[in-house]
């Protein structure tokens, strides 16, 4: 995928990727008439791992339960693949067998809520509580509120033509934990990479987009949004006009690190430019 996108022929793939995961239907307008089609998921990790860039947002269209391995985990693949490789064929037909029927069983819960679908949705306060956590991002909350509605979609009986209760419950709330972790984990990499790399430091707001852009994003437009959206409300990122005498451009200071001091801030009128916003001063 990462190399596709990149050819002449494929230059369009990371939008076409982020439409069909957005909503998991697809219409596109053709020069012979419409495609339209139905998505469905899932990507494992291969034995060499794969650097996406996910800063126009198809990090945000995915849950990442479970990356990081250990020794234990190692430990446990190759068991299980000591397993694999000495099962009989009567252990082979009964996972065959198990593999159709929970095929089979998705088949059938697609049909009740096709056939019976809920008349609403109703969020219980535990979940609203737990989406409210500081380090929930907003863009987050709505991805996490669809992993809850399908987690409580595949209880074992389907109750439709009713509001969809969804209630957070041990299980629910271990799934939730084990996405946020790993995603802090794989999202915030690069936000500690410009911290430890740029700490105490101040650049121009062009300079540190445009390193942004050498270290992330290898895009402009969108390392814009890539600092707007992961550090901007950061306890140790500010955005300051610094006093300056004479004639020029006052041009907007970024500073990584401890907050600037008072005598360096430029004064405009009653308010003053801080973290990126004007505070009365």
């Amino acid at each position: 995928m990462s190399d596709a996108q990149k050819k002449d022929h494929s230059v369009d793939m990371k939008n076409q990727m982020l439409t069909s995961t957005d909503n998991g239907r697809v219409m596109k307008a053709m020069k012979s008439g419409w495609v339209q089609y139905n998505t469905r998921y899932t990507l494992w990790a291969g034995t060499q791992p794969a650097r996406f860039e996910l800063e126009s947002g198809l990090d945000r269209r995915f849950f990442i339960i479970d990356i990081e391995m250990s020794p234990g985990k190692e430990l446990e693949y190759k068991k299980a693949q000591r397993k694999q490789a000495q099962m009989t064929n009567t252990d082979r037909a009964d996972l065959a067998g198990m593999n159709i029927e929970i095929a089979q069983w998705f088949l059938n819960r697609q049909l009740e809520v096709m056939l019976s679908p809920p008349t609403g949705i109703i969020f219980g306060d535990k979940i609203e509580e737990w989406l409210e956590r500081p380090e929930v991002r907003s863009f987050e909350s709505d991805l996490f509120r669809r992993l809850c509605i399908g987690y409580t979609m595949m209880r074992e009986e389907w109750v439709g033509d009713d509001v969809l209760d969804v209630e957070m419950t041990p299980e629910l709330a271990m799934l939730l934990e084990s996405s946020l972790t790993q995603r802090r984990n794989v999202m915030d990499a690069d936000l500690m990479l410009i911290k430890d790399t740029f700490w105490q430091q101040d650049l121009s707001k062009s300079q540190l987009l445009k390193e942004v852009e050498r270290m992330i994003t290898n895009d402009y437009q969108a390392a814009k949004r890539w600092m707007e959206e992961s550090l901007m409300g950061q306890s140790w990122y500010y955005e300051y006009v610094p006093r300056k005498e004479g004639r020029g451009r006052k041009g907007v200071v970024c500073r990584i690190g401890s907050s600037p001091t008072p005598e360096v801030i430029k004064t405009i009128g009653k308010k003053i430019i801080w973290g990126g916003k004007e505070m009365v001063v």
